[in-house]
């Protein structure tokens, strides 16, 4: 994949000089902004920090070469990038003159008009409709399945999160923050004393012993899934009594689908996709990492549980 090498001048233009209107979010290592060039493209620039100590040339370049290998529907694409190193006088107190280097870096991705996750999130009498919430959650395990499982060497996120899933027109979720991914070869696990992930997205594993491995990312998700279908407050209540969870989180699902829907047998099939994601998100959650499903298991259940849905769709129309 090639990618176009911009200027940070040419930055600058189509962002407005970084203005604060132009904001769009900021995470660990930089500042989000939208950016609108001559021609009227939308794009977002991920401006880096200039000091931090966290943040260095290799950081940016693993960043980058991680973000080139991917290319798939719910991962986020890459446009282009910035790396320039400017020279600015300084005036010493002996009236000499010196000049510093100032390493400026900066990604550029596609524009997703819908933000993040994260704004969208809502309890089950609100906001997004079911379908638009499992389309989601499919839509994301896609992508993870994607970066740990068909790749040459898999890349483990190790951030997963709402703020970190982006959403389209369309809400279609694309998995975009990649600056503190690893490239895993056939180890199954590895441990660590950097830092990585969120507080609350952090498996047991990790948080006691530093053991990062493709699990890491499955607990991640499970939180984010439970966030999804129950709304921001869903985790940690699911852990007080998991079976009780999932018939609470059913019967107000049901409620809401009878207010909207006129076919039993289609909310029938939508409160069944309720449960199985709500069973698969509580054991994505499991404290021991070995008892968590395999991202293609999870996707293989999405998958038949997705095609329930269509066959009572088609039967329904057939008899309309």
């Amino acid at each position: 994949m090639e990618l176009e090498d911009v200027t940070f001048q040419f930055l600058r233009e189509i962002t407005d000089d970084f203005s604060e209107v132009r904001k769009l979010g900021e995470g660990a290592f930089g500042v989000v902004y939208k950016g609108v060039t001559r021609n009227g493209e939308e794009v977002a620039v991920k401006k880096l920090k200039l000091c931090d100590a966290n943040l260095d040339d290799k950081q940016f370049q693993t960043e980058l070469d991680n973000l080139k290998k991917l290319q798939h529907q719910n991962i986020v694409r890459i446009l282009g990038y910035c790396y320039e190193i400017e020279k600015k006088p300084f005036n010493l107190p002996d009236g000499s003159k010196v000049y510093l280097e100032e390493t400026y870096r900066a990604l550029c991705f596609e524009y997703l008009d819908n933000g993040s996750l994260q704004k969208h999130l809502s309890d089950e009498f609100c906001g997004l409709d079911w379908h638009t919430r499992f389309k989601i959650i499919k839509g994301t395990c896609e992508g993870l399945k994607y970066i740990h499982e068909e790749l040459e060497a898999p890349i483990y996120h190790l951030d997963i999160k709402p703020d970190n899933i982006l959403l389209d027109k369309d809400m279609v979720p694309k998995i975009a923050d990649f600056g503190l991914s690893r490239i895993f070869g056939k180890e199954l696990t590895r441990t660590t004393e950097n830092a990585y992930g969120t507080l609350g997205y952090q498996p047991p594993e990790y948080i006691d012993k530093g053991e990062i491995s493709g699990k890491f990312d499955i607990f991640s998700l499970g939180v984010v899934m439970i966030r999804i279908v129950s709304g921001p407050m869903g985790y940690p209540k699911c852990l007080e009594s998991s079976d009780e969870f999932i018939d609470n989180v059913q019967e107000t699902w049901r409620n809401r689908l009878q207010a909207t829907c006129s076919s039993d047998s289609l909310i029938k099939a939508y409160c069944h996709q309720v449960e199985t994601c709500t069973q698969i998100a509580l054991s994505c959650l499991d404290e021991d990492s070995h008892k968590r499903p395999h991202i293609v298991k999870i996707t293989e259940k999405l998958n038949a549980i997705e095609t329930g849905i269509d066959k009572v769709t088609n039967i329904i129309c057939k008899c309309t």
